[in-house]
């Protein structure tokens, strides 16, 4: 496990939350994470590597996102034949 010291904010916002978190491997830029079943999503801004720390893995910074709007965008299909 990677400890990865979270830091959590809103769009355009410097509301930060800060927290670590234990994650299978260090998230990349442009993925999106969740801290919990019911929390809401967050696109990945910046990761840093901290390979001197004790503490933590990395830290990562991320932004608060719409899951809605995200899932609309990347999971948009279009039919495989058009009938027009």
């Amino acid at each position: 496990m990677c400890k990865v010291f979270l830091h959590l904010h809103d769009p355009r916002q410097a509301n930060w939350t800060n927290q670590i978190y234990d994650f299978a491997r260090i998230p990349n830029e442009g993925e999106y994470l969740t801290v919990s079943s019911d929390s809401t999503w967050y696109k990945v801004e910046l990761i840093v590597h901290t390979p001197f720390s004790k503490d933590m893995d990395a830290e990562v910074y991320a932004v608060k996102v719409d899951h809605n709007d995200v899932m609309r965008r990347k999971l948009s299909t279009k039919p495989a034949i058009s009938f027009d």
